[in-house]
């Protein structure tokens, strides 16, 4: 088992299979994890991350649903994220395409400002796919 760093992942609309798969991966390397739900959108991503002290950039920011899948890491080094991504694919996990690392500034985005920021950024990427 790999040494846990206190490390913590968001999952947003994994009550699946895959869910399951990247539930169990990250237990086994001793991560934290928090199933977002609905409700909790509204809500700063630092707070959902366990963060202390962090308020809303925006109270009036929109907060509306959305279906797609989605990861937030937290306080995670370049080799555990590495690692982490190898075992996704060394256990044949299918790829969750809107991921995004917690930064100062995110923190304190509720989780559709995240999800509109990294959904803008894959299509940019995959070129509008």
């Amino acid at each position: 088992m790999i040494k846990a760093g206190g490390e913590t992942v968001l999952l947003y609309n994994l009550n699946n299979e895959k869910g399951r798969k990247i539930r169990f991966l990250l237990v086994r390397m001793g991560m934290r994890i928090r199933v977002v739900e609905k409700e909790d959108y509204g809500k700063p991503l630092g707070v959902l991350a366990g963060m202390k002290d962090v308020t809303l950039e925006d109270e009036n920011a929109p907060v509306e649903d959305f279906d797609d899948e989605m990861m937030v890491l937290h306080r995670f080094t370049d080799k555990r994220l590495d690692a982490f991504l190898q075992g996704m694919r060394k256990e044949g996990i299918e790829r969750v395409d809107l991921k995004a690392i917690l930064t100062p500034t995110n923190c304190r985005w509720n989780s559709w400002q995240l999800f509109q920021e990294i959904q803008e950024e894959h299509r940019t990427m995959t070129g509008g796919k």
